[in-house]
């Protein structure tokens, strides 16, 4: 068994961490051999004994020589496992050792230099994506683990007592605990999360479905119904719903602000043809709105762009944002949905606009939970005092931004989104 001042085991355990944080397919750590040219694997996770990294000898030749030359390599490549092959994609992390000082023939010291120890190998599929600060940080564990490497071979060379507590293996091994230790919180927040969810929702459903058979039975009935005709208990009944589904939407709000703020994922971009979904995403509200008397039109722009984003986060903002629009917009009132894009630009812009204006004094917290302008019939408009700072985290998820403007009797949102795949 390894002990945890094993340079094998410390190996193993930075290759576990580097895998659970990226989420890879697999990772390895291998010491380079200058005498075979060769290399030979210390720790691979998870265990691909029957894995064949198919290269060329120039493509391998190449990388050994960007790698000797401190560069990160990025490629994709066939591997056979099992007798498959597979494509996949590899990124290979140089780890370097300063070489000890030499002297010239005048005795003169001369600065250090580094050299290759080895590297760290990442493995993906072809869908994988690792940001410079994900291979920075991969690298910087890296430069880590050499150094409580080096300091294992420096305690087995003399008989001197070197405390544990202040050498970099201390330091590489608290590190590591104190990732372990977040994401264990992480994960039990996420747990908490779901289970508050399950609690908070599943009695309100409940609820809310024996309302719905309580209301069906006794219209079912008709001498009951004829009685509930104008009769208070419709209208209690009426109200009841209307609570529920508040509170329902106040859960369900409260915890995807919660996911949103505690999550460190990244949204997964997908392909979207704006002129593909923006008729189907508006089209409910257009008939809701022409139910209360109001008129949404749609103007979109000549040229609609196909973007990189979520799909279900932008439909989300968009359908709060409308939501927002229909209850705030007197009867007789309009309101607009404008798309703003041209093919030389970076950006485009999503424009909610309602006949209906927030005071001054008002739009500099528009944005903050619970907030809810003085005034405002709550009874009648409903909602939860969350859904515009839910629509403003989503927005950043995006990468975008969402600006307020009202005057002139007209509120507008403009949601703008980064185009980064043009059509």
């Amino acid at each position: 068994m390894l002990s945890h001042t094993d340079s094998t085991y410390l190996c193993q355990l930075t290759a576990a961490q580097i895998q659970e944080i990226l989420v890879l397919n697999g990772v390895s750590i291998q010491q380079y051999q200058p005498q075979l040219h060769q290399w030979l694997t210390i720790a691979q996770l998870p265990d691909l004994g029957q894995l064949t990294l198919r290269l060329e000898p120039e493509k391998a030749a190449e990388i050994d020589r960007r790698l000797h030359d401190r560069e990160i390599v990025e490629f994709t490549a066939m591997t056979t496992v099992m007798n498959i092959n597979i494509c996949d994609r590899y990124v290979f992390i140089p780890l370097l050792v300063q070489a000890r000082c030499t002297e010239d023939i005048y005795s003169q010291q001369l600065p250090p230099t580094s050299e290759l120890w080895g590297r760290i190998c990442l493995l993906g599929n072809l869908n994988s994506i690792w940001t410079a600060q994900d291979l920075s940080w991969v690298q910087a564990l890296g430069q880590q683990l050499l150094t409580a490497i080096n300091m294992l071979v420096e305690v087995s060379m003399t008989t001197s007592s070197i405390p544990i507590t202040s050498s970099p293996l201390a330091d590489l091994a608290e590190l590591i605990e104190k990732i372990s230790t977040l994401e264990s919180r992480c994960q039990q927040k996420d747990d908490f999360i779901n289970n508050i969810a399950h609690d908070l929702r599943a009695p309100l459903m409940n609820i809310k479905m024996a309302m719905r058979m309580l209301k069906t039975s006794l219209n079912n009935d008709p001498i009951v119904a004829e009685i509930l005709v104008g009769h208070s208990a419709e209208k209690y009944l009426a109200i009841l719903e209307q609570e529920c589904d508040r509170e329902v939407d106040l859960i369900d709000k409260t915890l995807e602000l919660q996911r949103l703020e505690l999550s460190s994922d990244k949204v997964e971009l997908e392909v979207v043809d704006i002129a593909t979904w923006l008729p189907t995403t508006i089209e409910p509200f257009i008939h809701r709105a022409h139910k209360h008397r109001q008129k949404l039109t749609v103007a979109p722009a000549q040229w609609l762009p196909t973007i990189m984003t979520n799909r279900s986060c932008l439909t989300k903002i968009a359908i709060e944002l409308l939501n927002n629009a229909c209850k705030y917009t007197d009867l007789d009132g309009q309101i607009l949905v404008e798309i703003e894009a041209n093919p030389q630009a970076d950006w485009m812009a999503i424009v909610f606009k309602n006949q209906a204006e927030i005071s001054a004094q008002h739009l500099p917290h528009i944005f903050e939970q619970f907030y809810r302008i003085p005034g405002s019939d709550r009874s009648q408009q409903g909602g939860s005092g969350l859904g515009l700072s839910l629509v403003q985290k989503l927005v950043a998820q995006l990468h975008g931004e969402i600006q307020l403007a009202s005057t002139g009797g007209w509120t507008e949102f403009a949601v703008k989104l980064p185009v980064e795949l043009r059509s």
